[in-house]
């Protein structure tokens, strides 16, 4: 889900044959600018100092080996502050512990007050760990890396993803006289869900512009 450079997409393997630089560096800053994209995206306040910052202005900051503590994001949604979300690189270690993710969530659960934790892993996460997380007061997301470092929704040919609200969802259901498991299905596990953080019975209005057709649009709930 990253961004090249220049401002045209990329694969990782061209960024890093025409980049200089540590091929470590240009992952994290391609996978870390996708983050604030996707956030941005879901509503969060995230400055455009973060969305516009170049590689080279990354590596000035945080080093062509950087410290993956240093990159952990905190933003709030714009529409409620309250509503906070925390996200953690969690480095290259060969597999994900639960005592690693016990130490960094009593960490969290004394100094944050979150609504959301977002985690973005190199390595496997053992079962311990993974059962760990989901006994948490507070919504975990788990992303990898690899899935970041291209911004799938920047894409010429992807069309407009817009999420309905409650309201909107029942407007569109007696609209058109139908139950909810009536509507195409999205899986939660597709990357646009992830993307955009979609839970199940969330319904996506989906666009499709083209060249030579009007526009096409069709509806999505997410199960």
């Amino acid at each position: 889900m990253a961004i090249a450079n220049d401002g045209g997409d990329r694969s990782n393997c061209v960024v890093c044959s025409s980049d200089a630089g540590s091929v470590e560096s240009s992952r994290y800053f391609h996978s870390r600018r996708t983050v604030l994209e996707m956030l941005r995206d879901r509503g969060y306040d995230v400055p455009d100092s973060e969305l516009t910052r170049s590689l080279p202005e990354f590596r000035s900051i945080f080093g062509e080996k950087p410290n993956h503590e240093s990159l952990t994001i905190r933003v709030s949604l714009l529409s409620d502050p309250s509503n906070k979300v925390l996200v953690c690189f969690m480095g290259t270690t060969d597999i994900i512990r639960k005592e690693t993710i016990r130490a960094l969530h009593i960490d969290i659960a004394e100094k944050e007050r979150l609504n959301r934790l977002i985690l973005i892993v190199q390595s496997k996460m053992t079962a311990y760990a993974q059962k760990y997380l989901d006994a948490s007061p507070f919504k975990v997301e788990i992303l990898n890396i690899n899935d970041l470092l291209v911004n799938i929704t920047k894409h010429v040919m992807q069309p407009k993803y817009q999420l309905l609200t409650a309201d909107e969802k029942q407007a569109l259901l007696m609209k058109h006289s139908l139950e909810e498991k009536q509507l195409p299905h999205m899986l939660k596990a597709d990357a646009i869900a992830r993307y955009y953080g979609l839970e199940k019975g969330q319904v996506i209005k989906i666009t499709n512009n083209g060249e030579l057709v009007d526009s096409v649009v069709s509806y999505r709930c997410v199960v």
